[in-house]
């Protein structure tokens, strides 16, 4: 598999992080996640795709063959999967993301948490923005 981080790197050790909000609406696809700036503080991240023509959630452990590559032993969350990812042949049922496989921009992004996992058919990366948590 050939992957690019994208972002920044995150506070991962003896920290869970997790998928806590999803958006999808005429206006594009929104993906909230918790982590850590540091080993106290707790934020969110959110994604924003402004178009996409596919996505997927599955837990962590349907990514066992992702998790056994060093490039996502770290703590970063967002890459963009070049090769050996969905698009590129993961799936290898007889007419399944045809289309998309066609289609040379659009690109596959993976949304990594020490829980729930997103990936995304997308034309450009999201935007993404830090945000506070708040305490209940």
């Amino acid at each position: 598999m050939i992957i690019d981080k994208i972002g920044k790197e995150y506070f991962s050790i003896k920290r869970e992080s997790d998928i806590i909000d999803f958006q999808w609406t005429v206006f594009g696809l929104k993906i909230t996640i918790s982590t850590w700036k540091n080993s106290e503080k707790q934020i969110g991240i959110e994604y924003e795709f402004g178009g996409f023509n596919g996505f997927r959630y599955l837990d962590e452990g349907d990514f066992l063959s992702y998790w056994d590559l060093p490039d996502f032993k770290n703590g970063y969350h967002l890459f963009r999967i070049i090769k050996g990812g969905w698009k590129s042949g993961e799936v290898m049922q007889s007419g399944i993301l045809d289309v998309s496989r066609a289609v040379d921009d659009l690109n596959e992004f993976f949304i990594a948490t020490t829980n729930g996992c997103l990936t995304v058919l997308a034309y450009e990366k999201p935007r993404i923005t830090e945000i506070d948590l708040k305490n209940e």
